[in-house]
């Protein structure tokens, strides 16, 4: 008689196991999942303009000039489209309202980072190597030219007259004039060696 005793106490164990575990399911709300959390319109903006880099530098490695070209339509659609910048710098020095004016990821340079020194108005704009080497001579400096030509007229007309652009390959160090592949100085555009051969 022992085991058919054990065999019932474990018959009732486990119905009282079951009716709790549906008391418990029954009783308990619905907890829908948490969504996550939204990414703001900022974060979108700044990984879609990231892809596009990454695809106009992937396309020019590759040599493909067209595709060089969707990519950078598409970065001008995302500085038509992204977040504004603050209007109007406040700095009352010409040059510092220049930097922080200054237009990035945007034709024709698609400059991706610059920097300067309180020392100097030297700027150096550092450019997707693969990408500017891509364009034919003439173009390289004309693009520069686009962008340190106004700037210098305005610095000038402002009294600063020693504007330097140094157009330098983006990398991970920070920047030497050895490495120029463009220079913009005394109003006049120029490429280095470095810029005609590359």
């Amino acid at each position: 008689m022992r085991p058919a005793r054990r065999l019932t106490i474990s018959a009732t164990v486990c119905v009282l196991v079951a009716i709790l575990g549906a008391c418990s399911d029954s009783s308990a709300p619905d907890r829908p999942a948490q969504p996550a959390a939204p990414q703001d319109d900022a974060g979108r903006h700044d990984q879609a303009v990231e892809r596009a880099l990454a695809a106009m530098r992937a396309a020019a490695l590759r040599g493909d000039r067209g595709a060089v070209a969707r990519s950078q339509q598409e970065l001008e659609r995302l500085a038509d489209d992204g977040p504004q910048a603050a209007a109007q710098s406040s700095a009352s020095d010409p040059f510092e309202r220049m930097l922080d004016e200054f237009e990035f990821k945007r034709a024709p340079l698609f400059v991706q980072q610059i920097t300067s020194s309180p020392e100097s108005h030297r700027v150096y704009l550092a450019v997707d190597r693969a990408a500017y080497c891509l364009l034919d001579r003439d173009t390289r400096r004309a693009v520069v030219d686009e962008v340190y030509g106004p700037e210098d007229r305005t610095l000038r007309a402002a009294g600063v007259t020693d504007l330097e652009f140094v157009v330098v390959a983006l990398t991970g160090r920070a920047a030497r004039f050895a490495q120029a592949l463009a220079i913009g100085r005394d109003g006049v555009v120029r490429l280095t060696q470095r810029g005609r051969t590359c």
